[in-house]
């Protein structure tokens, strides 16, 4: 079945169908959205064009539709009763068919060839979807934040992970909800949202790579618990440095040429387009098509649960930036790093490479013991920096940030 985070325009899944009246007048068709309760039908289209319903559910508009077109919403909740009108007027139906759970419409034509000149109509609905829990005030409501819909997912048992509430880091889920509600400074708009629709079918995986995307985040499991975090900036909390080390220190300079891009391209759906899949503008950067030798490399960045291209602008320039701060480092260091944890970011100072607080942020964290009982903590570590996380190019800066060392 779908599963709808956000808003979304889809289409449903065709569970039942009848006629009645004379010449079988009547068609009568149940369409299934989602199997989960949602918040509200917004929207109903017939071959793509909205109509209008009044209080009994008739279509009112567009006129050729008046008397020929009935539609009853059922949002799918938990004790939901059976469709009356349906139950009344045709026989299979009974007030036993209750789709509890499952988000329908019910939906009666009547044959008219004017009003219907290419047979059955499609019926299509814009959602507000999944109601999903937010534990900065323990309630439940529909939300398009994305750490919430990714906390849902991790946590339902139905179509997600299924895991324990015990196993959620919910001050780290409830940190990121506060970063994806903020208010963007240059264009009023929200920061990160999640507006899409996915079915069972694709695995975990994929739709958890997909959710990501909406805010341009990390998820990871670390000391029993999922924790997560969107892409923003937070300040170092600690610096390392030599008397930290304990063993050597491994750089990689640069990415692999098939690692490295210096353009994003890519596609959303939202009402920009009709709900329909379009690309967004593309992302580059001159002074990295510069150090580049002026060959574009791409990027593909498919945002499916963004829908403007206002926020996939934001994502993928975030993209770009981040992939060009190439500079990775892997080091034991002691006891000092045991209170980092991936996602974190830290400063390093070395002498030797010209680092005076240089930012890295921790992609991998792991401790043991070696060299003889001695318990040190194995990181890598990424550069980063504030001005990644802005909507300002600073590509040249980062062509140059790598040290204070001479050329």
């Amino acid at each position: 079945h779908q599963v709808i985070y956000g808003k979304a325009k889809v289409g449903g899944a065709r569970v039942f169908d009848s006629t009645s009246g004379g010449d079988n007048k009547f068609l009568h068709r149940v369409l299934a959205f989602t199997g989960h309760e949602i918040e509200s039908f917004d929207e109903i289209y017939i071959n793509d064009e909205l109509v209008t319903l009044d209080s009994s559910g008739n279509v009112t508009s567009p006129s050729r539709y008046d008397g020929n077109v009935r539609i009853n919403k059922h949002l799918g909740s938990p004790n939901q009763q059976a469709d009356e009108d349906l139950a009344s007027e045709v026989s299979e139906w009974t007030s036993r068919h209750r789709l509890q759970g499952i988000a329908y419409l019910y939906v009666r034509l009547k044959y008219d060839a004017d009003a219907f000149p290419n047979g059955v109509p499609e019926i299509t609905a814009k959602i507000k979807g999944k109601k999903v829990y937010d534990p900065r005030d323990g309630s439940t409501s529909w939300s398009d934040n994305p750490a919430l819909c990714m906390r849902d997912y991790i946590s339902n048992s139905t179509y997600g992970l299924g895991e324990d509430s015990d196993n959620i880091d919910d001050d780290k889920v409830s940190s990121s909800a506060d970063v994806c509600d903020r208010t963007d400074t240059l264009n009023g708009s929200t920061r990160y949202t999640c507006n899409g629709a996915f079915t069972t079918s694709s695995t975990p995986y994929d739709n958890l790579s997909s959710l990501l995307t909406s805010m341009g985040g990390l998820l990871w499991y670390s000391q029993g618990k999922w924790r997560m975090k969107p892409a923003y900036w937070t300040e170092p909390a600690l610096t390392l440095d030599e008397n930290d080390l304990r063993g050597s220190v491994t750089v990689n300079t640069r990415h692999s040429r098939r690692d490295n891009y210096n353009t994003v391209k890519g596609t959303f759906r939202g009402s920009e387009s009709n709900w329909q899949i379009t690309d967004y503008p593309k992302v580059t950067n001159p002074s990295f098509l510069s150090a580049d030798k002026g060959q574009e490399s791409s990027i593909d960045l498919a945002l499916p649960f963004t829908d403007n291209s206002v926020e996939a602008r934001r994502i993928a320039n975030i993209s770009l930036e981040r992939n060009r701060q190439q500079l990775t480092i892997t080091a034991s260091f002691g006891m000092r790093a045991f209170q980092l944890q991936v996602g974190d970011n830290v400063k390093i100072n070395n002498s030797r490479f010209g680092w005076v607080d240089k930012e890295f942020e921790v992609t991998s964290w792991t401790f043991g013991l070696v060299d003889e009982g001695d318990l040190q903590v194995q990181m890598i570590l990424r550069e980063v920096s504030e001005s990644v996380f802005d909507d300002v190019s600073d590509g040249v800066v980062y062509e140059r940030d790598n040290t204070n060392l001479l050329s």
